[in-house]
C-alpha cells in the first residue's frame, strides 16, 4: 500500500464532493446557472484514482484502499498508457460493474464481481476527471477541455472509456438529457459542469415507506402540533433501523392530527434522538407508516467515514432498547409525502432492502452495544403532591452515559417526568443533553426552580 497514493485519493474526494451542488431534477431549470453546459452520466460505482507512474498502474477508492491491479479494466488501462507516451498522469475514474443485463449499474454489483473472478472482466472504468499530466496539474478552462483531453487518451479503450458525455446550450437541453438519461433509461442522475467551478449533481426523488417512532412538538401556539417526525425501516429479524427524521410536506391540520394520536401513544426509551433545536423526540408505538422522499442517500461523509444509524428492538411493555449503532444512510431534503394506512409495521412493508437497492452501505465494524460501559446515575430526585385522583409526580435524573468517546452517545443525559392523573395528558416528558456536565446540572437545577414550588414534597 503506498500512502502517499491512498491521501492523494482521500482529499480528491473532499475536494471534488465540496464542488458539487445537489439539485432536485424537477427543478434542475430553476436551479443551475449558465448557458454552455457539458453534461455527464453519472455511473453507481466506486470513485477510483488512477495513477501511472514508471510504467505502473496504481489505483485507489475515495477510502484510500488500494484496488487490484490485476482485474482487466487495470491492465487495459496500463496499455492504453504505454502507448500514449505518458511517464507521469493521474486520473479520476468511476469503477463500475455490469452484471445485471435488465438494469443500470449498481454499487453493489462492484462488491459483487471483486468478490468472483469470473466476473471480473464485467468492471470497468469511466474516466472522468485529470488532475495531473507529466507531474504538471492539468488546468483547464471548460470541463470542455478536459473531456476532450479524456476521449483523445481513451478512444480506443473496451473497459477502459471516457464518460459518456454531452454538450448543451442553455438549461432546457440540460432538461431534455436529463429527462432521456434519467427519466427514460433509468441512470442514477446527471452532472452538469458549465463556466463557474460550481458541478450539479442532479437526481431524482426517491421514496421510501418507514414507520415513525417518534415526534417532536413545535413551539408557542404551535406547541400541540407535531413538528418532525423520527422514522426506521426493519431488518429481517424485526430490529428497526432509524435513518431519518422530517416534517416537511405535513398540513398544519395533519399536525395537530398526529399531536393528538401520538399523545396516546408515548412510549418509554433508552434511546435518546434530537431535532435541529436539540430538543428529543418523544418515542411511540411502531404503528404508523408514512412515505417519505429524498434527493441523495448518502452512506459517508467527504472524510470516506460511514454515516451511522441506530439499530433498535421494540417491545410493548418495554418500549425501545438501544441494540447498537451500524453503518447506514443520511437523507437529503427529506420530505414527508404522506401517510400510509394500507401498510402495516412489518418487515415486507417497510424493509431495510427499500434502502440498500438504493446505496450500498459502508462496511460496519461497530462492536456490540453489550462491550460498551455502563451509564452512571448522578443525580435523582422525585417530588409528590395531592393525593387519590389528584396525585402528582415530578421525577428528575441525570446520568452519565461513559460512551461518548464512540461519538453516538452524549456525555450526560438530563430526564424530566411530569405525570399528573387530573390532566388529560396525564404523562409529560423532556429530555436533554450536553458534553458538559456543568451546563446538564444547570439545565436540572432550572427545571426544578421553575416547576417545584410549594406544597410540593421530596420523596427519595
Amino acid at each position: 500500500m503506498n500512502k502517499e497514493y491512498a491521501n492523494i485519493a482521500r482529499n480528491y474526494k473532499r475536494t471534488v464532493a465540496g464542488r458539487f451542488m445537489l439539485v432536485e431534477g424537477a427543478r434542475l431549470t430553476e436551479k443551475i446557472a449558465g448557458e454552455d453546459f457539458c453534461v455527464t452520466q453519472k455511473m453507481d460505482g466506486i470513485m477510483q484514482v488512477l495513477f501511472w507512474r514508471d510504467g505502473k498502474v496504481a489505483a485507489y477508492s475515495s477510502h484510500g484502499n488500494p484496488t487490484d491491479e490485476t482485474l482487466p479494466c487495470m491492465v487495459e488501462f496500463a496499455k492504453i498508457m504505454k502507448q500514449s507516451g505518458l511517464k507521469e498522469a493521474t486520473f479520476g475514474a468511476e469503477l463500475y460493474a455490469t452484471i445485471n443485463p435488465n438494469g443500470r449499474e449498481r454499487v453493489g454489483d462492484v462488491a459483487t464481481a471483486l468478490a468472483d473472478e469470473r466476473l471480473h472482466d464485467q468492471l470497468q472504468l469511466a474516466v472522468f476527471d485529470i488532475l495531473d499530466i507529466d507531474g504538471s496539474p492539468f488546468e483547464a478552462s471548460h470541463y470542455h477541455d478536459k473531456i476532450s483531453k479524456i476521449k483523445q487518451l481513451f478512444r480506443t479503450g473496451m473497459s477502459v472509456k471516457p464518460v459518456d458525455s454531452y454538450k448543451a446550450q442553455g438549461k432546457q437541453d440540460v432538461e431534455l438529457l436529463y429527462n432521456e438519461l434519467v427519466a427514460e433509461r433509468g441512470a442514477e442522475g446527471i452532472v452538469v459542469h458549465c463556466e463557474t467551478p460550481v458541478i450539479y449533481k442532479v437526481k431524482p426523488r426517491h421514496t421510501i415507506d418507514a414507520v415513525v417512532i417518534g415526534y417532536t412538538l413545535g413551539e408557542d401556539e404551535r406547541s400541540e402540533m407535531v413538528r418532525d417526525l423520527l422514522v426506521a425501516v426493519m431488518h429481517p429479524d424485526g430490529s428497526l433501523q432509524q435513518f431519518a427524521s422530517a416534517g416537511s410536506g405535513l398540513t398544519d391540520e395533519l399536525r395537530k392530527s398526529l399531536y393528538e394520536q401520538f399523545s396516546a401513544s408515548r412510549v418509554e426509551s433508552d434511546y435518546i434522538e434530537t431535532d435541529s433545536r436539540n430538543v428529543a423526540f418523544q418515542m411511540v408505538r411502531p404503528e404508523m407508516i408514512v412515505e417519505i422522499s429524498a434527493i441523495d442517500f448518502v452512506t459517508e461523509n467527504t472524510a470516506g467515514e460511514p454515516k451511522r444509524n441506530v439499530l433498535l428492538l421494540y417491545h410493548p411493555e418495554e418500549g425501545y432498547k438501544t441494540i447498537q449503532p451500524t453503518s447506514g444512510v443520511a437523507l437529503h431534503s427529506p420530505v414527508i409525502v404522506r401517510l400510509r394506512p394500507d401498510k402495516m409495521c412489518e418487515e415486507r412493508a417497510i424493509s431495510v432492502r427499500q434502502l440498500t437497492d438504493l446505496c450500498q452501505f459502508a462496511e460496519d465494524k461497530t462492536g456490540r452495544r453489550d462491550n460498551l460501559p455502563k451509564s452512571e446515575i448522578l443525580f435523582r430526585q422525585v417530588y409528590h403532591k395531592g393525593r387519590g385522583l389528584k396525585r402528582m409526580v415530578q421525577k428528575y435524573v441525570v446520568w452519565k452515559t461513559n460512551k461518548e468517546h464512540t461519538g453516538q452517545f452524549p456525555a450526560y443525559v438530563f430526564h424530566y417526568t411530569d405525570f399528573s392523573m387530573a390532566r388529560a395528558e396525564s404523562l409529560r416528558r423532556d429530555i436533554r443533553i450536553s458534553n458538559s456536565r456543568e451546563q446538564i446540572m444547570q439545565l436540572c437545577d432550572e427545571f426544578i426552580s421553575v416547576n417545584v414550588k410549594k406544597g410540593w414534597q421530596q420523596i427519595s
